[in-house]
């Protein structure tokens, strides 16, 4: 079975970079990508992290390492850096990712004032795949799938509220129902990152198993693609990504790498054909890699 790994970011170590070289920065952060996945048998992995960076991986290892770059409807052309995406495809660009729903005050409010809809109307052109973070915000995601019936959504983090960034609801699936009426749009597909967080309970975190299987359920492991986001997680992301001033260490549902991806593999709830399809078998449909 290949194994793709659908999202992290930039890793630790947390180093003063002063006095090194861009390069120098880069082979490093490429090595510690690297070692996360060959430790666990992971072919590949889809960065989240600055074009520079994500750009320059993609070139060094194009069989191990893909990327997926923000993008703003506030560029001075949308239509024509949506055309770029396209064309970067061969230099690793799998997709692009339209963060909504942080900070939780930030962008909502112009989305909902139609400032995105150039972004998906282009992408949608384009055939570019968009990822949505849009978590606390989940009915916000029809209007689009329904406008733009063509455009490839994929649900960050399945749009539900996890630590260490965010607090999780209590319970912590009260807006599950959000997500699986979208199951309805067949171009709505889900990251599916972030359940073993929601646990009050140690791996192999058998109280959220019955939600996994709602889930696979509602939308088939075909829609599904497993991403561990380790280096949120485990508050390794390299750039400092913020925190939660509520969340604080250990919070429930902190997890390993192995644990992520272990909850999933080893799974007696899920099929050998589920597994294959959320562990590599959608990225690889979805986003044409590997």
């Amino acid at each position: 079975m290949k194994i793709i790994d659908a999202q992290q970011h930039d890793p630790a170590p947390w180093l003063d970079w002063s006095g090194y070289d861009r390069q120098t920065q880069y082979d490093i952060l490429n090595e510690v990508a690297l070692a996360y996945l060959d430790a666990l048998g992971v072919s590949g992995v889809v960065l989240f992290t600055p074009e520079d960076w994500g750009a320059a991986a993609a070139r060094a290892f194009p069989e191990r390492l893909a990327f997926v770059p923000r993008i703003s409807p506030d560029v001075d052309d949308v239509e024509a850096s949506v055309a770029r995406a396209k064309e970067n495809r061969e230099n690793g660009q799998l997709a692009v990712r339209a963060v909504i729903g942080w900070p939780p005050d930030g962008e909502v409010q112009r989305f909902q004032d139609g400032k995105w809809e150039p972004v998906f109307k282009a992408c949608e052109k384009y055939h570019v795949p968009v990822f949505m973070f849009i978590s606390g915000w989940l009915p916000l995601v029809a209007g689009v799938a329904e406008r733009f019936p063509e455009l490839t959504l994929i649900v960050d983090h399945l749009g539900l509220q996890q630590p260490p960034m965010e607090v999780r609801e209590e319970p912590p699936f009260r807006s599950l129902p959000d997500l699986l009426a979208l199951a309805k749009f067949p171009n709505v597909a889900v990251k599916m990152c972030g359940l073993p967080a929601l646990s009050d309970e140690s791996y192999p975190y058998r109280d959220v198993v019955p939600y996994l299987r709602e889930i696979v359920d509602a939308f088939g492991a075909d829609r599904l693609m497993w991403a561990s986001d380790i280096t949120r997680f485990n508050r390794r992301s390299g750039l400092g990504r913020p925190q939660s001033s509520e969340v604080q260490e250990p919070y429930k549902g902190k997890h390993t790498y192995a644990q992520s991806l272990h909850f999933v593999l080893d799974s007696p709830d899920l099929s050998d054909e589920e597994k294959a399809s959320i562990l590599g078998g959608t990225v690889s449909r979805l986003l044409g890699w590997l």
